[in-house]
């Protein structure tokens, strides 16, 4: 079966994270050492005070531990629809009321907001499941816009796939703010799912909340490493952006071609709506081994190596060779 559902990274972790790991192996025994060498080194690369870090398992732990430290049963969240899964699931689990908007983007979204009891407002960026991408400059000015009581959740978990434009707002600078939290991964570019390995960057006010609810040894010491070894070897993410670029136009293209609508993506995914006509797809293609996600009215496609972009073309065109033929027996 070819995942192309998960949008994880088709190729492993970088070569060093190997060694990274073999050399843990005989300290396995004892208990994880706190993420102080893994928060210094991202504290380091985005030229941040220590204490706006925090490391979890994965980012959707700290983006959890946001659900749980800043809204309620009296503090709605708010995201638009269609949004990354998590956000609805973690509504549910802490009694929070949701507030939703239909997607694209609404750039009035604080006017919207000045009147409800809103205590967080979770924004994907790029965009899951459409990977469009928005200006760090846009998340501030929403911020701002809103009480500081409101933190804007500022979800790049696919932000190590997007073209940045000259003049992008650093994450600095963005989490001086008193209501922004920025999460990352490394479970997308750097390939370590498996792990489950994220952070938080923004206030520390902010981040002092979220510690203040973390689990004691939630992140295991072989994660830390491995992202340690990740962070060392940045040639490697360059190499992996370029190529997820190259192969996500490959693929977009061949899609568009086959009459499918294709929305412009700054991720390692694509959002496209089939040819109208037929409402099965995702089972069509999971008959023919390729799991894709569906999504509201399209699919969420990931972006894979070239061999397993070439494979989903191809089951592409074997469906639409069935339709054709079902047509034509029917006329």
């Amino acid at each position: 079966m070819m995942r192309l559902h998960a949008n994880e990274h088709p190729e492993g972790p970088p070569p060093g994270v190997a060694d990274a790991l073999r050399a843990l192996i005989p300290q396995l025994h004892r208990y994880p050492v706190p993420a102080s060498a893994l928060e210094t080194a991202i504290a380091e690369q985005y030229d941040v005070p220590l204490n706006r870090v925090l490391v979890g398992a994965g980012s959707a732990e700290v983006i959890s531990l946001a659900w749980r430290a800043f809204t309620g049963p009296d503090r709605a969240a708010f995201f638009h629809e269609p949004e990354f899964e998590l956000y609805p699931m973690l509504g549910v689990q802490c009694g929070t009321p949701t507030h939703t908007r239909p997607w694209p983007w609404d750039g009035d979204l604080a006017g919207h907001l000045a009147d409800e009891p809103v205590g967080l407002v979770a924004v994907s960026n790029p965009h899951n499941p459409t990977g469009a991408a928005r200006p760090r400059q846009a998340i501030a000015d929403l911020a701002r816009g809103l009480p500081d009581t409101t933190v804007v959740l500022n979800d790049e978990a696919y932000h190590d796939y997007a073209d940045v434009e000259d003049g992008e707002l650093p994450l600095g600078a963005l989490s001086e703010l008193p209501n922004v939290l920025t999460t990352r991964t490394f479970s997308k570019i750097h390939g370590l799912a498996g792990l489950r390995i994220g952070y938080g960057i923004g206030n520390a006010c902010l981040i002092g909340a979220l510690r203040a609810l973390q689990t004691p040894f939630s992140v295991s010491s072989a994660a830390c490493a491995a992202a340690l070894a990740s962070l060392a070897d940045p040639a490697v993410l360059v190499e992996r952006r370029a190529r997820n670029r190259r192969h996500r136009e490959e693929l977009a293209g061949a899609l568009a071609r086959r009459g499918f609508e294709v929305a412009p993506s700054q991720a390692n995914f694509l959002f496209v709506r089939p040819p109208r006509g037929r409402s099965t797809w995702a089972a069509d293609l999971l008959d023919r081994g390729v799991r894709v996600q569906p999504s509201g009215a399209g699919l969420r496609v990931t972006v894979g190596t070239a061999a397993e972009v070439a494979a989903l073309v191809a089951a592409v065109d074997d469906v639409l060779s069935a339709v054709q033929t079902t047509t034509l027996g029917e006329s």
